[in-house]
Parts: structure tokens; sequence; C-alpha cells
């Protein structure tokens, strides 16, 4: 341990940062939650008094309520002296079961953020933070356009030698803790996209959320594929490679220097430094390359649906081909330009949940509907029967 903290003494680091994510603050600010937070600020206070900045991966709150905003924001206000500034992201925790809008202004009036994501630069160094677009249950939705965005802020400082940052709320696909498949896995939607631009650009290291788990697990850092990630831990509660919750608070302390880049675990109750959770990268970061064509681990990807036709008689079939589905994803039936959202449900007329035909990718039939003539849409419904993730438009007509 004593060789990682020792290494920066001969050579000052040109970045330090910390990372802190899934915070959870409720109401109460006398809460364990909240209290976790102040004793992490203050120990990050105590200890790296130079740090250029905070930067936190989104869930904030837990359950993106205005009051738990208001609460997380008095802790920082209180405890912001001898602070470096905070830049945050959210996580589904801040903007599912809600009106995503009103959930985005909550975030913004707290936080002074108001972009889903966005870049800055710190010290020569190009740090991105990235935001879901909608306000799924656990998983989050990155558009064509957000990750076109990255891949092109990425091209433009692709340097080997000089790594850029990237923060996240949830992991990818079988990469670090808690992203496995056998932990009922729920993530980045463009699971595949997003791997495809990190493999271009492999001196990007990725920190992310949501799991909890404990630093020093089982790949708490991941570099076989893809970039250098880290999962880091939660300052509100832990997990364990048992799958089990236990009480803890933790987070990273980062120095980048010219040729490498520490990465250095805290136990933020204890105040101490987590040995199994230190780490020394050096750049240029040797990341195997992949062949996407046969990557078994590039298999869930953007989510997309087809139908077979748009005028249907009222007692055809109608079939739909989807890509991308995972865990209670379904297609639901409904009148052209229904709404439904956690706000105001919508019953569908029909529905399938692919679970019960085949995941990621596959086929449904809806079969027996008898639909009276008129205008519908087939919504692809992600995580709960509220959510939206695409439509397409079809017409009945009548029999003759």
């Amino acid at each position: 341990m004593a060789e990682y903290l020792n290494e920066g003494q001969d050579e000052k680091p040109r970045v330090k940062f910390i990372v802190i994510t899934d915070t959870h603050v409720e109401d109460d600010i006398e809460g364990v939650h909240s209290q976790n937070l102040i004793q992490a600020l203050q120990d990050i206070r105590a200890t790296s008094p130079d740090s250029l900045g905070i930067m936190h991966i989104g869930d904030v709150t837990n359950n993106g309520k205005q009051k738990e905003f208001e609460t997380m924001t008095q802790i920082f206000n209180d405890h912001i002296e001898g602070l470096p500034p905070i830049y945050f992201t959210y996580g589904n925790h801040d903007v599912r079961w809600a009106d995503f809008d009103s959930q985005m202004s909550y975030f913004t009036t707290s936080t002074g953020i108001d972009k889903k994501y966005y870049d800055f630069w710190m010290n020569d160094y190009l740090f991105i933070f990235l935001g879901t677009e909608k306000g799924l249950k656990d998983s989050s939705y990155l558009s064509e356009t957000q990750l076109k965005w990255l891949d092109l802020k990425l091209s433009e400082h692709d340097e080997a030698h000089k790594p850029s940052f990237i923060f996240v709320h949830q992991p990818l696909k079988n990469t670090v803790s808690g992203s496995q498949n056998k932990f009922g896995w729920h993530g980045i939607r463009q699971d595949k996209e997003l791997k495809t631009i990190l493999a271009k650009h492999p001196q990007t290291i990725v920190f992310t959320g949501h799991t909890h788990w404990e630093l020093g697990s089982a790949d708490t850092m991941y570099n076989s594929k893809y970039a250098t990630m880290f999962n880091a831990a939660s300052t509100a509660y832990l997990w364990t490679d048992e799958d089990v919750e236990k009480a803890g608070s933790q987070g990273y302390f980062v120095e980048v220097y010219d040729h490498k880049v520490v990465v250095k675990g805290r136990d933020f109750l204890a105040k101490t430094w987590i040995e199994d959770a230190t780490f020394s990268i050096t750049l240029p970061s040797l990341i195997p390359k992949v062949d996407p064509e046969v990557d078994p681990d590039l298999t869930l990807g953007n989510p997309t649906m087809q139908i077979d036709k748009t005028v249907y008689r009222t007692r055809d079939l109608i079939e739909v081909t989807y890509t991308g589905s995972l865990r209670e994803d379904a297609f639901g039936i409904f009148p052209k330009g229904a709404l439904p959202s956690e706000t105001q449900p919508i019953t569908p007329i029909a529905h399938i949940k692919s679970n019960l035909a085949s995941q990621p990718d596959g086929e449904i039939i809806f079969t027996d509907l008898n639909l009276p003539v008129g205008s519908y849409d087939i919504i692809y419904l992600g995580e709960t029967m509220n959510t939206e993730l695409s439509r397409i438009s079809f017409e009945v007509i009548s029999e003759d």
C-alpha cells in the first residue's frame, strides 16, 4: 500500500480529483445516508484539500423528490468551504417514477447543471459526463445524438498517453463489479454502441456507480476490453460479492501523472485507504483489441422494433420483430397518440412481455385482437408498462 501512496511524492500530479456516487440523500438531514455524505465531504477536505473537483456519478437522491434535492443542496452548501467544485450527473433514482422534465428541473435547481450530458477541461484533461434521456426504472438510455457527440469529443483529443475521463451512472454489461448477468444486470441500453465507441479510444477511463458493490470486490477495476473501467461504490450503503447489502461509505481519490493514473479506494467512515482497491494504470493503456463480429459481450444494443405491415384488417395477426429487449420490457398496442408514463399510466389494449418470448432479440405475434377500424400505436415499453422507448403507428381497416 505504501508504494502506491508514495508514488507521487517525487512527481506532482497534473490533476487530482475525487469520485463519489449513489449518495441516496433522503428528506431527513439527520438520516444515515445524509450523515454518511457529510462525513465523506469532511474526509475529502481533510485528506485531499488540493483536489480540483469532486465527480458525483448519480443517484444523488433516493427517490428524486424535490425535498430530497433540497436536503442535498443544504448539505453541500453547509460543507462547501474548503472543498473543490462539484460536478454531477444523475442516476435512475433521480429521474424515475415521475415526469422526466420535472425531475431534471429539480436536478438543475440543486446542482446548477442544465444539460443531460456535457464536458469540460481540467488542466488539459477532458472530463465527460453522460446521462440517461429516458426515466427508466433501473437502466439508462443514451440517444444516438449523445453517442455521436461522445465519439466526436473523444476523437478530437485522441492522444494515447493522455486519458479522457468518463462518468456515467450505470455500468456496461459484464465489466465491473455487479454488472454480470448473474446479478440481474441492468445498465446502459446502448451497451454495444458505447462499448464500440470506447474500443476506438482505449486510453479512456470510465467511472460508473449504480451497483453499490464494495471496493475490493472482484472486477472493481476492469480492463479486459474496450477501456479501463472502475466500479465506484456508494457513500450511502454497500453491496457485496455475495449479493448482500452492508453498511459502509466509500469513494475514490484519483491522481493523474504524465505516465500513470493512480486510483485509491477510500473508506470514508473508517478514514482509511482500501488496500484491495488501489490501482496504478500505466499510460498509454494496453487494452486488448476486440473483433466486434465475434465478441460475446456485444449482444445487447439499442432497442429497436419493426412491424410486418402498417395497414391491417380487423382480424389480422400483427408481427413485431425487436432487438435489445431485457427484463420486464413489453410491447403494447394503444390508441394512436397515447402517452403512457409513470404519472399518467394507460392500460394497453393488448401487450406481450418479451421475457415470455425471447431476449434480447426476437419476435412476438399479437393474435385474436379483432381491433376496431382506426389508428393505433405499438409502443416499445422499457422495464415497466409506462416507459416508452419507441413507437410505430399503424391503421386498421375493415374486412370489406
